[in-house]
């Protein structure tokens, strides 16, 4: 999984919260210059290069790319159990490291998403210099993103939250339950060879694919978010190829998939936005940031209010507005900002915090990694019951568990839930929560430390989803110590 409730998924935020505010003030328009988030399609916000790609097994072929990048497309089976079948190509590309003389090896990055491209986050600059320098940083877009053959399932995966999905309430589940039916309808049709082969164990193959086309016994891994499901389940199938490993913001692959902690902990979220925006006098969402929230939500039920340009802003898109800014807490004024507009009548804004959400990330793959990752409920029965539990406990956000739950039940293809992780024969992890990570709990990362024998926990206590790269000096110099060194934190590591 990434999913859960709502999508795990790793960017910078400091520009989106910048530029976020910059269209909500002026009230226009295009979101395409914002770092990617969730799409259905391609990824990269860079044009896509034609390196030639290399026969299954074979050295990477690299070509200059994209200003000082230098790219490739690695061949890999679709099948793995069929390594003599039909391929698929995986884009990656390399940054070289900065003091060749002194490199380490190569170091592997993954976003999150599922769905997100390694491939942006690599050419947008994120990794810190200390690491940049000693390291050929590699970003790649695992199977079915961007580069990767990105999956574009004839209907949008906004379709099931263009009306008002609401656990409880049987017009809107029945409505909600036919948009899904489509969708994932759709998407069989569309990719029914393709879909059983996009897990997260295929893509730790891949994984290691690369690293024998890199031509490297051992890998540094970094992964934000999903990308800690990636690392965990490389670290069981190949733990003797791992040299370093670094896991921000963990997903707990033991959780069944209609899990309601992250729904509780984006509720948990929303609750210190509100409190945050009562301690300052200047918030536009006012004294009770909750209570203008429910208002807009009876307003939005009673009728959608009508965005030019785009669909009416619904309860389902709402939720999906809300959602976006908690990832950060740079991003709660866009948030209040939002509120107040619709509060006052004006939709624009959360309208295109929702279109937001679905972009520059492949919400199609995310789909299928996520159905296939985890056990969810067959019997829609069954979904409903479990949303309209998370209803009492998290009534904010509980619209996104419905629908996952019903994309997961009705998915055109067998689950293959991911197992716990052991351990065994893995260097030493280094693993970073943070205590008010409302997608990824904070309590993931103490479990899966447990799990990791002679692996430590970096506790960063704040509000956001995953922190490394994001100018916490505390943080980062302890990563950078750990992936240079392999020094690992001491115990009880905290930076505030």
């Amino acid at each position: 999984m990434g999913r859960r409730t709502v999508r795990p998924r790793r960017r910078s935020w400091a520009a989106v919260g910048a530029l976020a505010a910059a269209v909500l003030v002026a009230g226009c328009g295009s979101v395409s210059s914002l770092p990617a988030l969730q799409t259905g399609s391609s990824t990269s916000t860079t044009p896509a290069p034609a390196p030639p790609p290399s026969p299954v097994g074979a050295p990477a072929r690299f070509v200059p790319c994209d200003g000082a990048f230098q790219c490739a497309t690695v061949t890999v089976p679709v099948d793995y159990a069929n390594p003599t079948g039909p391929t698929i190509g995986i884009g990656i590309v390399l940054q070289p490291a900065k003091d060749q003389s002194r490199k380490i090896g190569v170091l592997l990055v993954n976003p999150g998403g599922p769905g997100g491209s390694g491939i942006d986050t690599v050419e947008s600059g994120q990794i810190p210099a200390a690491v940049a320098d000693r390291f050929d940083v590699i970003g790649f877009d695992p199977r079915g993103v961007g580069r990767s053959t990105a999956l574009k399932c004839p209907v949008g995966p906004d379709t099931p939250y263009y009306g008002d999905p609401d656990p409880g309430d049987p017009t809107g589940e029945a409505q909600t339950a036919q948009a899904v039916e489509r969708y994932d309808q759709s998407c069989g049709d569309a990719y029914r060879q393709l879909l059983p082969h996009l897990g997260t164990r295929d893509v730790a193959r891949d994984m290691d694919s690369l690293r024998t086309a890199l031509g490297q016994q051992q890998i540094s891994y970094l992964g934000y978010s999903y990308g800690t499901s990636i690392g965990q389940v490389y670290g069981e199938l190949f733990p003797q190829r791992v040299r370093a490993m670094v896991l921000d913001g963990v997903v707990d692959v033991t959780l069944p998939g209609l899990d309601p902690s992250q729904a509780e902990s984006f509720e948990n979220s929303l609750h210190q936005f509100a409190a945050d925006c009562a301690s300052r006098p200047d918030c536009p969402a006012g004294p009770d940031a909750i209570a203008m929230l429910d208002r807009v939500r009876a307003r939005v039920e009673a009728s959608p209010i009508p965005v030019a340009g785009t669909t009416p802003l619904s309860p389902g898109l709402l939720e999906l507005g809300v959602v976006l800014p908690l990832y950060s807490k740079g991003n709660w004024p866009v948030l209040a900002q939002a509120l107040k507009a619709a509060d006052s009548g004006d939709g624009g804004p959360f309208r295109r915090l929702a279109a937001k959400y679905f972009e520059g990330s492949n919400s199609d793959t995310y789909n299928a990694v996520t159905c296939l990752d985890s056990s969810w409920p067959r019997n829609q029965q069954e979904v409903l019951a479990q949303a309209r539990t998370a209803e009492t406990r998290a009534p904010h956000f509980s619209g996104n568990v419905l629908v996952s739950g019903l994309t997961c039940a009705d998915w055109p293809v067998p689950q293959d839930p991911l197992t716990p992780p052991t351990g065994q024969g893995l260097a030493p992890v280094l693993v970073i929560g943070t205590t008010n990570d409302p997608a990824t709990p904070y309590q993931n990362s103490v479990n899966l430390v447990a799990h990791l024998p002679g692996s430590a926990l970096l506790t960063h206590r704040g509000d956001g989803h995953t922190v490394y790269g994001q100018g916490d000096t505390c943080v980062d110099d302890q990563v950078n110590r750990y992936l240079t060194d392999l020094t690992l934190p001491g115990p009880n590591a905290t930076c505030s």
